[in-house]
């Protein structure tokens, strides 16, 4: 319905879409810009427990790279979500998301720290654990203020290693050359297209 109207939109989803190649290229035809998806961590081990059942992310990390590829190649450019602070992770995981990031050449990232809401299963746990730094503190659930102590580092390795990694992952040259990239492929791609048609 939206092919050929001139709409470009955005849209959630995980990185099961890659495994369609006809979807992908409907979303390439009607105008979809961009997929968000909810990464969490490219460490298998930091994925541990991410989700209440089943650690479907966690079985799903090795597909990552190839799944990233297969929708930016289709002309849909990806922005990888990350979570700081898991319980799971210790400080090699702002490297292990900055060169992930570099390998893939995701078009867009966001970086959040692990938060748990006043509420939630997460903030009853942690609360049990005495790693809630205020009980209660909605103002401080922003997703970019620690308010959980992490179980692999401290609050200050956390909140350093954060506002490093976003300095790095937010430069704009790094920004320019994650976006050129995707622009050369796109370039190369057609061409490879328009060979295969003319010779068909």
């Amino acid at each position: 319905a939206l092919e050929g109207q001139g709409v470009r939109w955005f849209t959630e989803t995980d990185i099961s879409v890659a495994d369609d190649p006809k979807l992908l290229k409907a979303l390439e035809r009607s105008g979809c810009a961009q997929i968000l998806f909810g990464l969490e961590s490219p460490q298998t081990t930091a994925l541990a427990g991410v989700e209440q059942k089943g650690n479907w992310k966690q079985r799903q990390v090795d597909r990552y790279r190839d799944a990233i590829a297969r929708i930016q190649d289709a002309g849909v450019t990806v922005n990888g979500c990350f979570v700081l602070g898991l319980d799971h992770s210790d400080p090699g995981a702002f490297d292990a998301v900055y060169d992930f990031v570099e390998e893939t050449g995701l078009y867009e990232v966001q970086i959040t720290l692990m938060t748990a809401f006043p509420g939630t299963p997460l903030y009853q746990r942690l609360l049990e654990e005495d790693r809630i730094l205020k009980d209660g503190a909605w103002e401080l659930c922003t997703l970019f203020d620690v308010t959980v102590q992490p179980k692999n580092m401290s609050v200050e390795e956390l909140e350093t290693g954060f506002r490093e990694l976003a300095g790095r992952i937010d430069d704009q040259d790094v920004i320019d050359r994650r976006r050129k990239r995707f622009l050369k492929r796109r370039t190369e791609i057609r061409q490879e297209e328009a060979l295969k048609s003319r010779s068909a």
